[in-house]
């Protein structure tokens, strides 16, 4: 295994230690400029949806792979931006995962610095605690705990769950810690390299700003104001609150193509799956799916506090037809 492709590993910061360069140094010598354009071209990949795959072959080439990665979190937390730490963290985390997929002796060693430790020559037995820690973020029902064999506190899963256990375990592992603190002199000092990545982000929120026509977002009941704000965070929704938002959008005349098109900065977006969930819910099968009531909202804990109008109501369409209706003062806020 090499280090350089997982710098986010104990042994990568033990090596980015040992090789004793400043931070002054990366942002100053020449020698390292390398190391910088690499690290800008992480920032640029997590944008644009994917960091590109470096080859270093010599060990000079493989040193510059490992800095770029501290000096690329560093240019994360210069621009401070809460979408582009969420999308660069899911960007490390899946260059990660595509390179697993080469890893031929190493793929265990990788897993216990996650945190995980796959018994067996697979499928692996993971014990049920490491499940849980590395599968808590993950929202499709296949992973909860209920709907997995246990069996004297250990859990099957196939090499492929495991990558993808570790995937999301090496995510969460980049975003902790960020934004880290560092101090303007730093930032000024990259702002060659910085000002595109400005540029870059604000276009991307440009083209995901999305248009919502006569639908008068401000007649939202709080659940889904508060859901539309953590999906354009970047925020994971869980399946319930995925599926409120998803039926209520529809229901207020939205479109598919306009619904789906609200997801595309999750961690987990897969536009072929999202697709698939909302058409479903839209009535592809046959059933037009209605979205919940506030007591079954607040049930799965998707309800994040009410207002004056909330407690007059019982359905969020409810909410969002009366604050249509000029007849009707809105609520004191």
């Amino acid at each position: 295994m090499r280090i350089s492709d997982y710098p986010f590993t104990e042994d990568a910061a033990g090596a980015v230690r040992e090789a004793g360069y400043s931070l002054e140094s990366l942002l100053t010598r020449a020698s390292f400029k390398a190391v910088r354009s690499r690290a800008m071209r992480r920032v640029a990949g997590a944008l644009q949806g994917a960091i590109p795959e470096s080859c270093p072959q010599s060990q000079a080439e493989h040193l510059s792979e490992l800095l770029s990665y501290p000096l690329a979190r560093v240019m994360v937390s210069c621009l401070g931006d809460e979408i582009l730490l969420r999308r660069y963290a899911l960007a490390e985390a899946k260059l990660a995962f595509r390179r697993m997929q080469e890893e031929k002796d190493g793929l265990k060693a990788l897993a216990e610095d996650l945190g995980l430790h796959p018994q067996g020559p697979g499928p692996y037995k993971i014990h049920f605690s490491e499940y849980i820690r590395a599968a808590h973020g993950m929202k499709s029902p296949k992973w909860k705990l209920t709907n997995r064999d246990l069996s004297q506190g250990y859990l099957t899963v196939t090499e492929e769950e495991t990558k993808r256990l570790m995937e999301e375990a090496a995510r969460v592992r980049v975003l902790k810690g960020l934004p880290l603190p560092v101090d303007e002199r730093i930032c000024a000092s990259l702002e060659e390299y910085l000002q595109p990545l400005r540029e870059q982000l604000e276009a991307l929120k440009a083209r995901e700003r999305v248009d919502l026509g006569a639908v008068e977002e401000g007649a939202f009941p709080p659940c889904i104001k508060k859901m539309l704000s953590d999906v354009a965070r970047g925020v994971n929704l869980a399946h319930s609150a995925r599926f409120a938002l998803v039926s209520f959008l529809l229901h207020i005349n939205m479109t598919a193509d306009e619904v789906i098109s609200i997801f595309n900065t999750s961690p987990d977006f897969d536009s072929e799956r999202t697709r698939y969930q909302v058409e479903h819910i839209a009535g592809s099968s046959g059933t037009r799916y209605k979205p919940p009531a506030c007591s079954t909202m607040a049930t799965y804990g998707n309800c994040p506090g009410q207002d004056e109008l909330c407690r007059r109501i019982s359905h969020p369409l409810s909410y969002y037809q009366r604050r249509l209706d000029t007849s009707t003062p809105l609520p004191a806020q």
